[in-house]
């Protein structure tokens, strides 16, 4: 059991720092050297350093501490706070007949969506990477709304790959929703309760996605969003829900080797326990116990698909009597829930990042959390959690409701569009 988490941001800081210093003892030790005067064979040597450092020198130490500085300055300083990000809103057509799998068509074409920075391509690390945030936003006066937070040079990516899917549906650049709440919640007016969703299990092993979401005797598909929708129907003015997906795209060697470590550990354990062998005619999948196959199974159907670094945060945030945590909490977390599996993975609320507070100073370490966790969500802060989530999964937890879905709340186009005729007559001028 891992009791704590690596904050990669962090690493990367203190590595940044480290180089820097490295780079600076490097020059001292290297002055002192030649400097000393014990190595006679190196006098002459010295000699042509002593005379010409002054413009040899400065170049490459000025390119080495620059492109460090640049790094650090973004990781530290500006990150995604001050990165050039668009609301697109995202209001969906009345009559969805695709599911989930035209969702998940979006986020696989989002993949492609990645540059390397610096510190990368030498040293192997990903930080500052572009993030994409989906998020659904619900209040008594607007309804349930759908937004997408996206780099401004991704937009016109992001509009193709919608309307490739949804024809129909219309997009909007918008200013951020989150202003419509105070900048200073919580007040004495606003209430906050929050949270960062963590994983209850190795995130090699997935959740329960939309190809389960069958009724069985009908057949008929079961849009696990719908309880979303109707509990954003019976939010008032005063209440806001806010749902949060940041993801950003994660390549293959960094999680295809756990998820292969993973199935062949279960698959050694049943053959460790049963005294069987691998090498006995192979290994067939179904001598494994109920669970165990569904485990593996998932795996196996989980590697195919395109992976992302995610995290999942929601925030509920109500005024004075409106603030009800049955109906704001309880209810956000009865539609999570549905998305666990005994067998599988499950979603469940992180206490590092939930806003409570036991013991001492309860009040003031309850109002910070508070304030972090809305922050975190404006900021596009990881807040130090993430797992990987394939595009199947994402697409099971953010897609577009389909015509089942009744909900008042849901915010639909009203009429269709269509281009003009090719034959259409016009005026000469």
């Amino acid at each position: 059991m891992r009791f704590f988490k690596i904050d990669r941001n962090k690493e990367y800081e203190r590595f940044l720092l480290v180089l820097i210093f490295l780079g600076v003892a490097l020059f001292v030790a290297l002055y002192l050297f030649f400097s000393s005067g014990d190595y006679v064979i190196l006098k002459d040597a010295w000699g042509v350093i002593k005379n010409t450092w002054w413009f040899i020198l400065p170049l490459p130490i000025w390119i080495l501490y620059f492109r460090a500085w640049e790094e650090y300055r973004w990781t530290t300083f500006r990150g995604a706070r001050s990165k050039e990000y668009v609301f697109l809103q995202v209001i969906p057509p009345p009559d969805i007949e695709k599911g989930p799998k035209s969702m998940e068509s979006i986020f696989t074409g989002l993949h492609t969506w990645s540059k390397p920075s610096f510190v990368e391509v030498y040293c192997g690390w990903r930080v500052g990477q572009d993030r994409f945030s989906f998020e659904i936003a619900g209040d008594g006066t607007h309804g349930a709304r759908f937004f997408i937070r996206c780099p401004a040079m991704g937009q016109d990516l992001m509009e193709s790959l919608i309307y490739a899917q949804y024809p129909e549906a219309e997009i909007r650049v918008v200013d951020n929703y989150t202003n419509d709440a105070p900048q200073d919640i919580p007040n004495k007016d606003w209430n906050v309760w929050g949270t960062v969703l963590t994983l209850l299990k190795t995130d090699c092993i997935p959740l329960r996605t939309h190809r389960e979401f069958k009724d069985d005797i009908t057949g008929e598909a079961i849009d696990p969003l719908a309880t979303l929708m109707e509990v954003m129907s019976k939010l008032s003015k005063d209440e806001r829900l806010w749902y949060q997906i940041i993801f950003s795209p994660k390549n293959e060697p960094d999680w295809v080797p756990q998820a292969d470590e993973t199935m062949k550990n279960i698959i050694s354990d049943f053959i460790e326990k049963s005294g069987g062998s691998l090498e006995d005619g192979g290994f067939n999948i179904n001598k494994l116990p109920p669970g165990e196959q569904d485990v593996v199974k998932a795996i196996k159907n989980s590697l195919a698909r395109v992976a992302y670094k995610s995290t999942i945060r929601f925030v509920y945030l109500g005024k004075g009597d409106a603030f009800k945590k049955p109906i704001g909490v309880g209810g956000l977390m009865g539609t999570i829930k549905q998305f666990n599996d005994n067998n599988l993975n499950s979603l469940l609320p992180d206490n590092r990042t939930k806003t409570f507070a036991n013991y001492h100073f309860q009040k003031a370490r309850l109002q910070y959390r508070q304030r972090k966790i809305v922050n975190d969500f404006r900021g596009l802060d990881r807040a130090g959690i993430s797992y990987v989530l394939t595009a199947e999964e994402l697409a099971t937890l953010y897609h577009y409701p389909t015509l089942n879905v009744k909900a008042a709340a849901l915010n639909r186009v009203e009429s269709k569009k269509s281009q003009a005729p090719g034959n259409l007559p016009f005026e000469e001028s």
